[in-house]
């Protein structure tokens, strides 16, 4: 699968917050096809702050994020895997995305869980591993 953007396919991004409206029950459904269609946790993502990264007004990537002291936590990420720009690249600008909100909200540290398909990537990128376990596997990275 090619990861170049392709024309008039551009990634959009949007920062929202809790206030914003809710993202639809559709569209969870695909970015989390493992989640329970309205369970409690299925509406805590519906409406919670979040990082939005679209494609031709097709929402393809999706980071939750919490704020704490320092730090920006990310605790539920989704991805479409059928993005014609591609896994990574909607990766890659969901990242760029949250290093950005994590910096300009003058925190110094990014903790996130990601997709078992992104480690190699994030790795890369100057995140370390801080805990693997059944829970779900959680990286950060420090800014200085």
């Amino acid at each position: 699968m090619s990861t170049a953007v392709p024309p008039g396919g551009a990634l959009r991004v949007q920062v929202l917050g809790a206030d914003a409206d809710p993202v639809p029950p559709a569209d969870l459904a695909r970015l989390f096809p493992r989640l329970r269609p309205f369970s409690p946790r299925f509406d805590r993502l519906a409406h919670a702050a979040r990082i939005e990264v679209t494609e031709n007004d097709r929402l393809v990537g999706l980071a939750l994020y919490q704020r704490a002291e320092e730090e920006l936590r990310v605790p539920e990420l989704g991805v479409n895997t059928t993005s014609a720009g591609g896994t990574h690249e909607v990766l890659n600008v969901l990242f760029d995305a949250l290093e950005t909100a994590c910096l300009a909200g003058g925190h110094r540290r990014l903790i996130v869980t990601p997709p078992a398909t992104a480690l190699a990537m994030l790795q890369r990128r100057g995140y370390t591993l801080i805990r693997e376990g059944c829970a779900g596997t959680w990286l950060e990275k420090i800014f200085e």
